[in-house]
């Protein structure tokens, strides 16, 4: 028996592109970059910082919460670096630990439900909306706010750089044949899930059918080259969610731009056997959010169910000969999706999917 789903009832944002997720959505679609050259090298910054508590309220207002629903609710906030940032400008107190910036956002919205804050590298996103999943499946919470956050800081700039990971000429060209790394990113992103019955009198936007989580135990930083780990997830998602691969319309797919993430990633979904479907690649727009970035791409799947557009892929020019993807650039096209994957992969072996439908 296939386990029951969640509705994505709400949606909130605030990234490079700009406040609110119809900023996000018209930025994804014009196929322009929002990464600039800056203190964290080629980087995309939210002008005047990332206001957490801005998307969240988004998403609640957009799924018409009442009173009583935002109290009883749970908040399920990936990241990767929590109050790393205020750490090092000096600061002290208990929002700097990685829980904190989530605690603190559950208190000024006065949510008294759960609170949990996954962190497992640039998964955590992902992650977290899977677990909102299971809160709704299992009525711990009948209304949950999930998604993630992170913010640029030079100390995650520097390491990143020290792994040689970053592009050092230009925006990240995910799938390119010339990609020679990521560009990071920071901002907000969150989803409102429901379960069916408290939803039935608003409006869902898609249905969340389905998520899955896997290892690679291969290397610290480095995917497993053939991708077993994120196969895996998507297996597990797709199981989750009652769906064979063939079902599968559309894949937001991590596509971080670096030569390793990016052919491990086509392996993965050939192994998968969802290869057929249409490929979009946001953080070539974005950058890498880390622990928003999984939200980010699940908010982006949830807008291309309900529009039938997926936006092309920034930066990509020409796509590697050896990446067997069809992977949008250059336009929007627009396509009957019912069935949307999202895929993450993070350091230490982590990767994690999701599947949503209408």
């Amino acid at each position: 028996m296939t386990a029951a789903s969640a509705l994505v009832t709400g949606l909130g944002a605030h990234s490079a592109f700009g406040r609110g997720v119809d900023a996000l959505w018209q930025g994804a679609l014009s196929g322009q970059t929002a990464i600039r050259a800056g203190r964290y090298g080629w980087a995309a910054s939210v002008a005047g910082g990332v206001d957490v508590l801005s998307a969240a309220r988004e998403a609640i207002e957009d799924a018409q919460l009442q009173a009583a629903d935002v109290r009883a609710a749970a908040l399920v906030c990936g990241t990767t670096t929590g109050g790393m940032a205020r750490w090092l400008a000096g600061e002290t107190g208990p929002e700097l630990a990685y829980h904190g910036p989530a605690a603190a956002l559950a208190r000024a919205l006065g949510l008294g439900g759960p609170l949990l804050v996954p962190s497992v590298a640039c998964a955590s996103g992902t992650a977290a909306v899977g677990m909102a999943l299971d809160l709704v499946r299992s009525e711990r919470a009948q209304v949950v706010l999930c998604g993630g956050t992170d913010v640029l800081t030079e100390f995650v700039a520097h390491g990143f750089a020290a792994l040689q990971a970053l592009d050092p000429n230009g925006p990240a060209r995910p799938f390119d044949r010339s990609r020679a790394g990521l560009s990071l990113g920071e901002g907000a992103a969150f989803l409102v899930l429901e379960g069916a019955a408290h939803a039935a009198r608003r409006r869902p936007r898609a249905r969340l059918a389905g998520a899955g989580l896997a290892g690679d135990a291969v290397h610290m930083t480095a995917p497993d080259r053939e991708g077993r780990g994120a196969a895996r997830a998507i297996r597990a998602a797709l199981a989750d969610a009652g769906l064979p691969p063939s079902a599968v319309d559309f894949v937001s797919a991590h596509g971080t731009g670096t030569s390793f993430n990016d052919a491990m990633e086509a392996r993965a979904l050939q192994a998968a056997g969802v290869a057929h479907a249409p490929v979009h690649g946001l953080k070539g727009a974005l950058g890498h959010t880390l622990g928003a970035a999984g939200a980010f791409e699940a908010l982006l799947c949830v807008r291309v169910l309900e529009t039938g557009l997926i936006p092309p892929t920034a930066g990509l020019s020409e796509l590697d000969p050896s990446i067997a993807l069809d992977v949008v650039a250059r336009a929007p096209r627009r396509a009957a999706v019912r069935v949307a994957l999202s895929t993450s992969s993070g350091f230490g072996g982590m990767n994690a999917a999701l599947v949503l439908s209408h």
